[in-house]
């Protein structure tokens, strides 16, 4: 569409709308401008080829440009940088991973955000994740999350059944209150996955230090909490058995031979807890989906509050 508009001044070659005497000489009887290109200008007076070739001179008065017309669309909602999303949208954040002896050091912390339903009309979408605030803190959007949960991503699933809560909203509990959905026999398959890729990455290296031996000890602890998962719905804490092995995992007491022996162990145990799983074959996509519709349609409404803190 366009709009007229009429200028101080008119380049030669530019679309015009004539209006007036010389309109009503070109055309009697129209009632309406008509349309075409100035071809020079002379003395403040336009001469412009009509669409039918005809040349007439106009006043400045006598025409308008086409223009583009202002856009009449609100302005963008802006989804706000990504630490502002973090802070002021979180509903759910816990540690995740092994806590360190050390009382100081730095945890693990992944989070759940939800991104303003607005902006996602806007052509620059929110991201799917935020590294931050500080080096070892994660944030999904909740619906890049609920992705990946639904596809049993072991660290998803972890945050979820975490213990060690950091925040929780209102909203954030709906969310917990939704896991069962997100459990199935897949489990088996993804944590068998995500492993197996985690021990192949760090026997690459010929003098794993101290971090690795923590990453895989971290690793095969997945393990054991997916046979949690399968066999009876939550995680709950490892066997003695399994406390005393990662412990030796992690301080490096186990050789790397023994650990990955350790590795095929669980894995085993994992497909026999997906065998004999009470829990269905996929996961409650139709559930979860309908909750975040649900999600999305509240934040539209002037009264949607995600303060409610843990």
């Amino acid at each position: 569409m366009s709009r007229l508009s009429a200028p101080a001044r008119v380049p030669v070659g530019t679309q015009v709308v004539v209006h007036g005497t010389p309109a009503d000489a070109a055309a009697p009887g129209t009632g309406r401008g008509l349309a075409g290109r100035v071809v020079r200008e002379a003395g403040g007076t336009y001469t412009v080829a009509l669409a039918g070739g005809r040349l007439v001179e106009v006043a400045p008065e006598q025409l308008s440009t086409l223009a583009d017309p202002p856009s009449e669309l609100p302005e963008p909602v802006r989804s706000g940088a990504p630490d502002d999303l973090v802070v002021a949208r979180t509903l759910f954040a816990a540690v995740v991973g092994h806590v360190p002896a050390d009382p100081g050091a730095e945890l693990t912390v992944r989070a759940i955000y939800q991104a303003p339903t607005a902006a996602f009309w806007s052509l620059r979408k929110p991201p799917e994740q935020v590294v931050g605030p500080g080096a070892s803190w994660l944030s999904w959007e909740v619906e890049q999350f609920c992705r990946l949960a639904l596809d049993a991503d072991p660290i998803c699933l972890e945050l979820l059944w975490s213990p060690r809560r950091v925040w929780v909203s209102d909203l954030g509990r709906e969310l917990l209150d939704l896991r069962p959905a997100f459990l199935s026999q897949t489990i088996s398959a993804a944590y068998a996955d995500h492993v197996l890729a985690g021990f192949t990455r760090l026997a690459g290296d010929d003098d794993p230090d101290d971090e690795q031996a923590a990453a895989a000890a971290d690793l095969l602890r997945l393990l054991v909490d997916g046979q949690a998962l399968l066999r009876t719905g939550d995680v709950g804490v490892p066997a003695e058995e399994h406390l005393d092995r990662l412990a030796a995992v992690r301080s490096g007491a186990l050789p790397w031979d023994q650990a990955d022996a350790y590795r095929v162990e669980l894995q085993q145990q994992l497909d026999e807890a997906a065998a004999a799983s009470h829990l269905s074959p996929g996961p409650d996509i139709a559930r979860v989906d309908a909750w975040l519709s649900d999600l999305r349609r509240r934040d539209l409404e002037p009264s949607a509050v995600t303060a409610a803190g843990a």
